[in-house]
């Protein structure tokens, strides 16, 4: 039985995610999103809060499948987000970082940026699940970004 390719998921493509950077030492990984008008409210002006909350949690799913060798997948227990101030159509910066990382559970962070204003923080519990194979990060998302190694 032949194992089913894992395709780039629609909100990945139309957030224009891009993986920038994975730093393996101190965990933390960099994306940017490139978010329309079409996901804005208030005449396409402000980025609408879900959508900052979808990527704050990808920022930090893609950071624990990246550090897992795509062994696992994060699975949200909770997450909670602050809004800081309003976004607007065009590149945010998300950065993650792992606080602790253990064998089921895990607990992660990240912060979202525009023009280099913090926009919104989150910070989030999470579950281990084992999908292994799970990795159209590295040919799609992150193929360009900057690995930083641990050795």
């Amino acid at each position: 039985m032949s194992e089913k390719k894992a395709e780039v998921p629609a909100y990945i493509e139309a957030l224009k995610a891009k993986i920038i950077e994975v730093n393996f030492l101190d965990e933390e990984m960099i994306m940017s999103f490139e978010p329309s008008s079409d996901y804005c409210h208030s005449n396409g002006t402000i980025i609408q809060g879900g959508f900052i909350t979808t990527m704050l949690d990808c920022s930090m799913a893609f950071l624990v499948m990246e550090l897992t060798e795509f062994q696992k997948t994060p699975m949200s227990i909770d997450i909670n987000v602050n809004f800081l101030s309003a976004g607007c159509p065009g590149r945010v910066i998300a950065k993650s970082k792992i606080i602790k990382l253990g064998k089921s559970i895990g607990f992660i962070s990240a912060e979202l940026f525009q023009n280099e204003k913090k926009i919104a923080t989150a910070s989030s519990s999470i579950k281990l699940a084992s999908f292994p194979g799970i990795n159209f990060l590295k040919d799609n998302v992150g193929k360009n970004a900057k690995i930083v190694s641990k050795f």
